[in-house]
């Protein structure tokens, strides 16, 4: 996923305040929460404003739920429903302020748990809701509302681990995927796993190691057995048929070597 796409386009900006309206509108004709009692257009004000507030606060931090998070080795989703439960307090207390203006009455009735409870009850399904409209429909957003093993094969990783794995390593019937001060060990065939990776980011080193080049911090030689030291401290074995290929790829600079 591209940030530009998700905030930095005015016609994406547009869409987000377009249905922020439309649902403003449908909550200012409802009337929720005791605001009914009001006049329609001092309800649609409210609410047509508090959704636009809400959007310009959350959508930025959803997005950056989505970027950062998988960075880190969470899911996509888990992340995104994380930063809007944490973004709910400041708009909670907008929600608040905007209640004391218009309905002073029900506002002083009211504490503080439960106006963070109910801006969570509106803003989580809105956003929710939200990504699913802007990014559902689209093929490369599919696994954002992937939650369970269903209907994926048993060869099939997370995307969002496999695009920051530093290594994968074969055990057994299942596939290690080993991140920045983690690992997780997931169903699967290391073959079709590797068949399905980009070869300029990485390359299969060993029948049971493939190896982001990024990752890889020198290489040592002993004889002539070859191993890779990566970033997070790992020792991974080179076979032999495939030293020539590395040295081709310029994965095996002499200036990076040490010699046992």
């Amino acid at each position: 996923m591209d940030v530009d796409q998700l905030l930095g386009r005015p016609e994406r900006w547009a869409s987000v305040l377009g249905w922020a309206t439309l649902a403003g509108i449908e909550f200012g004709v409802i009337g929720p929460f005791g605001s009914y009692a009001s006049h329609l257009s001092t309800r649609l004000t409210y609410w047509i404003a508090l959704f636009w507030v809400g959007s310009l606060l959350l959508w930025p931090c959803v997005v950056a739920g989505l970027m950062l998070g998988p960075r880190r080795g969470f899911p996509p989703l888990f992340s995104s429903v994380a930063v809007v439960l944490v973004a709910c307090v400041p708009l909670a207390a907008l929600g608040a302020a905007g209640t004391w203006l218009f309905w002073p009455g029900r506002a002083a009735g009211m504490h503080l748990l439960e106006w963070y409870g109910l801006t969570i009850v509106v803003a989580l399904p809105a956003m929710m809701g939200l990504l699913w409209l802007e990014l559902g429909r689209k093929a490369g957003a599919r696994s954002l509302f992937r939650l369970g093993p269903a209907r994926r094969t048993v060869t099939a990783l997370p995307d969002h681990l496999l695009a920051n794995a530093l290594c994968l390593q074969m055990e057994d019937h299942h596939v290690r995927v080993h991140l920045h001060g983690r690992s997780s060990l997931h169903f699967g065939v290391m073959r079709d796993v590797v068949a399905g990776l980009d070869p300029r980011r990485g390359l299969q080193v060993h029948r049971s190691w493939w190896v982001a080049r990024s990752a890889v911090r020198r290489w040592h030689q002993d004889g002539r057995s070859v191993t890779l030291e990566l970033v997070n401290g790992l020792i991974v074995p080179v076979a032999r048929n495939r030293v020539a290929l590395l040295r081709a790829e310029g994965w095996l600079d002499e200036d990076e070597a040490l010699r046992a």
